[in-house]
């Protein structure tokens, strides 16, 4: 399973997350930056970057409160598209 480590402790906005996480699974420029976007662009091939692959997210100290509340909802996308489509992703937060 290829490893993408990301860092976002400097993400201050959703916007700036998504734009981090888009860039690192190679996503076109016209990607929708919310968790439909998301969860379309797991569940098909519309990334360079294809499973089997897991996020590993390094947030840091400072991360801002809209980040910290979006997290737990990125990764319940993961963990269905794995569970219920049978898509090797993981996202995993440190």
């Amino acid at each position: 399973m290829k490893r993408i480590s990301i860092d976002i402790s400097s993400c201050e906005t959703v916007d700036d997350f998504y734009g981090i996480l888009l860039s690192s699974l190679d996503a076109p420029d016209w990607h929708g930056r919310n968790l439909d976007a998301l969860w379309d662009s797991i569940t098909s091939d519309i990334n360079n970057i294809m499973p089997p692959y897991c996020i590993d997210l390094s947030v840091g100290t400072n991360l801002s409160t809209s980040v910290a509340a979006l997290l737990p909802r990125v990764k319940a996308l993961f963990e269905e598209a794995r569970e219920q489509e049978q898509i090797e992703v993981e996202f995993k937060v440190r």
